[in-house]
């Protein structure tokens, strides 16, 4: 079916290449979407982890994944509570030892309820996508 290319950036480090192809569903959590780095750079700066890819000019921010709409959803919802804006973008994902451990992360994340325990899981999914996919270790 083809595969969706891009550019994944890790908060503050070398730019890593990342493709995703057709094989398993991941939801990121989506922060927003900027028309400039500098003007994504000032709305990022209260998230610890993120990772961002440029894509025509617009660089799109994530701050967590996971391999379940259920919990994309929960997220979600803990998130605006708070008045933050979250978007959740489905997309393809072939690494397995990254999916591996999302669904071990994933089951964390389904039994986390503060928002507090929920962001330690996230910026633990998002190490594992750093180390596994973009390999930036």
């Amino acid at each position: 079916m083809g595969y969706f290319g891009g550019k994944f950036l890790f908060a503050g480090k070398i730019p890593s290449e990342a493709t995703f192809y057709e094989s398993g569903t991941v939801y990121f959590l989506q922060q927003g979407v900027y028309s400039s780095k500098e003007n994504m750079e000032e709305n990022v700066a209260n998230l610890e982890q993120y990772l961002y890819r440029e894509e025509d000019g617009k660089y799109y921010v994530y701050f967590g994944i996971t391999s379940k709409e259920e919990n994309a959803k929960k997220v979600k919802e803990v998130y605006e509570q708070e008045g933050k804006n979250v978007y959740i973008k489905a997309m393809p994902l072939t690494n397995e030892d990254f999916l591996s451990n999302l669904v071990q992360y994933d089951i964390l994340l389904s039994s986390s309820n503060t928002s507090l325990e929920i962001e330690s899981v996230l910026k633990a999914i998002l190490a594992s996508y750093r180390e596994f996919v973009l390999n930036d270790k």
